[in-house]
């Protein structure tokens, strides 16, 4: 073979393969497809708590390991960025909530049965109101008609004088009834107690700010279907809070969003609105 002709054919060759070299297109990330869709379905689900949710740990494993080669390693990295970011912002808020509950228990805490004394009315705490021994039985259909009667907003307040959680919860429930009335807070504390005499006795120990009702015999599929109506899902367990706006509709219940500790600043946030 000439010089020429070994020349023109290494050119060829060396032609042939830069094009498939500058053709070799990068794969998209197996990984990459699997967390962007669990990305996507857990935002939508728990919107900003998404970002603290155990899951996005995982989400996050499968983005460190988009090979960095793929077209979606770029991609990979931004997300990644994104995840922490939102993640120090959403931690950055809840420790503020943090503070401001603590801050409303505290004050909540405080409210106690006023004693003779010197002080002045501003300086002298809310004074609980007594218990008159009567219990109003209702069906469990009026849970209903006394959620939209017009409040800025209304605790629904599920209980047992025989639950022992439910009597732990109840002091928070009478203060944050006590605290918010004057603001267009009522609360509907609903008895499952099936003995009227042992809830009387138990409300003349603790005396309730709220009216206290009693449900009369009903099926025990009957409160789920109040609760549903409102928008809520009753767990059959007790005790039990949805706090619902002035249209009678769901804000947040427990067990969930509606914890105990947030009481009060879920309540505030409906108020405010």
């Amino acid at each position: 073979m000439s010089p020429s002709l070994r020349s023109r054919s290494l050119l060829a060759c060396l032609l042939l393969m830069t094009g498939l070299a500058c053709g070799t297109k990068r794969k998209p990330s197996e990984e990459y497809t699997q967390a962007y869709l669990a990305f996507g379905r857990l935002t939508a689900t728990k919107s900003d708590l998404a970002y603290v949710d155990p899951e996005m740990t995982t989400i996050e494993e499968l983005l460190h390991r988009v090979p960095p080669q793929s077209m979606d390693a770029e991609a990979a990295s931004r997300l990644l960025a994104r995840i922490a970011q939102e993640r120090q912002r959403v931690l950055t808020e809840q420790e503020a909530m943090k503070s401001k509950v603590a801050d409303d228990l505290a004050g909540i805490a405080g409210l106690k049965v006023a004693s003779a004394g010197d002080a002045s009315e501003e300086e002298k705490p809310r004074e609980l109101p007594g218990f008159n021994g009567r219990v109003e039985t209702v069906e469990v259909d009026a849970l209903l008609e006394r959620t939209r009667t017009g409040n800025k907003a209304t605790l629904v307040f599920v209980y047992a004088s025989s639950c022992s959680s439910c009597r732990k919860m109840f002091p928070t429930v009478n203060a944050v009834a006590l605290n918010y009335r004057e603001q267009g807070l009522e609360v509907v504390g609903l008895s499952l107690d099936t003995d009227e005499s042992e809830l009387v006795r138990y409300l003349q120990r603790s005396p309730p700010v709220f009216t206290p009702l009693r449900a009369a015999p009903h099926e025990p599929e009957s409160l789920a279907r109040v609760v549903d109506d409102f928008g809520g899902t009753y767990p059959n367990n007790i005790p039990y809070l949805a706090l619902l706006d002035d249209k009678g509709k769901l804000v947040a219940e427990s067990p969930g969003k509606l914890h105990p500790s947030s009481l009060a600043a879920h309540i505030e946030q409906v108020l405010l609105r």
